[in-house]
């Protein structure tokens, strides 16, 4: 009777401890933002939806501060498995009337299944009108939760 409990106590803790375990998963993932709020004459509030991996589709919201020609930006990234958290930095270049954003991003958190998400030097990739009214967005890198 020994064994059979042995082996019982071993085949139900196995799956808690490889699900505690966290992974490096592939981030690339883009999507179409558009302007919902202008707080400032510096700052926006863009939100859409963001598809790819490893998160499936998801609803994005991105508040942006300009300071000179630097974009600082925190976003939340909402999907029906958990949520998204994290911070970008970019560079801005204008040619015309079209603005481009080249930067890094960092994910600093996650709730449910994304929990304890976090992720470094995510390359973070932007292009729009000057208006920042709409803002395509690509991010890859790589995710760990």
């Amino acid at each position: 009777m020994l064994p059979a409990a042995l082996a019982a106590s071993v085949a139900t803790a196995a799956p808690l401890a490889w699900a505690a375990k966290p992974q490096a998963r592939a981030l690339s993932a883009s999507g179409e933002l558009k302007r919902t709020a202008k707080p400032g004459a510096l700052s926006t509030v863009q939100e859409g939806t963001v598809r790819g991996r490893p998160f499936g589709t998801g609803r994005m919201v991105l508040r942006s501060t300009l300071k000179q020609a630097r974009v600082t930006s925190t976003f939340t990234l909402a999907t029906t498995a958990g949520t998204v958290r994290g911070r970008a930095t970019a560079r801005l270049t204008l040619d015309g009337d079209t603005a481009t954003y080249k930067g890094t991003a960092t994910i600093t958190s996650g709730t449910r299944r994304y929990r304890g998400a976090v992720g470094s030097n995510i390359r973070f990739t932007g292009v729009g009108p000057v208006s920042a009214k709409s803002t395509k967005i690509t991010l890859s890198g790589s995710v760990r939760y």
